[in-house]
């Protein structure tokens, strides 16, 4: 039977967001060149440029090239696209030492639940993740820090025979959301610290019980915590 659990958050964890925002805009960019006529190198180039200026990318592209798109069409493209995007190495080699300890994996993460399917299929995780074991919160009154996913979670894998005593983990990287409800649920918690690509920026300094127990750098160190 199974003693070890790790369930993972997806973005920002398993692999790097900024890729899907980066493959959403070379959707969108190959759309308006498709429809416009606009170089698509140039779109996506400006795209990311207003990205990081904090504008609102769409409704510049609009007022930039002069167009009338509906920004409800660059969203659907940008939200439920095919991503062009790829584990690291050491994702994948982490998961597979975890498969040979006989560990059980699954995710649970917030957001669209076609978007995030189609992130998981992208990534190829199935490989390695339990489909059934994979719990996205669509309706907002079930995002993380709610309690309902990580209690189905363990409800699912104590029908596969997880042993009562075992130890589960949550990894994850967002320090507001992440990890309280799984502190509170007796689990450990483990944050893999932002390498300055992520998404939303991590703080520590805030109430203790939504601190994750340990930090990592790497996933790789995962499978030392697990022994």
């Amino acid at each position: 039977m199974t003693q070890q659990v790790v369930c993972f958050d997806l973005d920002d964890t398993l692999y790097k967001e900024i890729d899907f925002l980066k493959s959403g805009y070379r959707k969108v960019a190959d759309m308006v060149e498709k429809r416009y006529g606009h170089d698509s190198h140039d779109v996506y180039e400006r795209l990311l440029s207003w990205y990081n200026q904090g504008e609102n990318p769409f409704e510049s592209l609009n007022e930039t090239y002069g167009i009338d798109n509906p920004i409800g069409d660059y969203l659907n493209i940008y939200r439920f696209h095919h991503p062009s995007i790829t584990l690291s190495s050491d994702v994948v080699k982490t998961l597979t030492e975890l498969e040979g300890k006989n560990v059980l994996m699954g995710i649970i993460s917030d957001g669209r639940e076609e978007t995030q399917k189609n992130k998981i299929e992208a990534l190829g995780l199935i490989e390695w993740i339990c489909p059934d074991l994979v719990f996205i919160n669509e309706d907002k009154k079930y995002f993380k820090p709610n309690h309902w996913s990580y209690d189905r979670m363990m409800l699912k894998c104590f029908e596969k025979n997880v042993e009562p005593d075992a130890t589960f983990y949550y990894l994850g990287d967002n320090t507001e959301k992440d990890f309280m409800a799984p502190n509170q649920l007796g689990w450990d918690t483990i944050c893999l610290l932002d390498d300055g690509r992520n998404i939303h920026k991590q703080n520590f300094e805030i109430e203790n019980i939504k601190l994750p127990k340990k930090t990592i750098a790497s996933i790789s160190e995962l499978v030392n915590i697990l022994g």
